[in-house]
């Protein structure tokens, strides 16, 4: 294997592709740390908006026993796909963070839409009747997805852009 070679303490390494030919990706260093960042910014305003949600609509205060429980766990899982499709959408590509929080809005908006379609349908299939504050429901996560998913954006592309100026700051030393 021949070729441009990286510093070994940089954001990004290379390595041999099943072709053959060398691809710069992530170290792991790098991808563990992102990964921690993306998955915590979407699990955490996730569980936020849960939080958020329960008070407004249900005067009703989560605790740290509902937040942590199976309950919260999938909340967060579902709420870190958001930041995580963000960046696999937008990455070293060099948009600006008008794109990211637009595209940000636009995986939030489809998450939150599949999610009150997804409730309405269990609610019609186990039976019940939808009533007139499942409306006020499904507006409630879509604001609030809309508000959360612009810290999607915004926090992703500040990742983009650190890992943008690591690489710059090693290629240039």
């Amino acid at each position: 294997m021949t070729g441009p070679t990286l510093p070994p303490d940089g954001p990004t390494e290379l390595v041999e592709a099943d072709s053959g030919e060398l691809v710069e990706r992530l170290s792991s260093g790098t991808a563990t740390i992102l990964l921690i960042w993306l998955i915590g910014v979407g699990a955490g305003s996730a569980l936020l908006a849960a939080w958020l949600l329960a008070v407004v609509l249900f005067d009703e205060k989560f605790g740290l026993d509902e937040l942590f429980s199976g309950f919260g766990f999938y909340v967060a899982l579902y709420g870190a796909i958001g930041p995580t499709v963000l960046w696999l959408t937008g990455r070293a590509q060099e948009h600006g963070a008008a794109w990211f929080v637009w595209t940000a809005e636009r995986i939030g908006l489809l998450m939150a839409g599949m999610t009150v379609v997804f409730g309405a349908l269990v609610f019609l299939m186990l039976g019940y009747e939808i009533g007139s504050g499942a409306l006020a429901i499904g507006v409630a996560i879509v604001g609030i997805t809309a508000v959360m998913a612009i810290g999607w954006g915004v926090a992703t592309w500040l990742a983009d852009r650190w890992i943008a100026a690591a690489r710059q700051v090693h290629e240039e030393g």
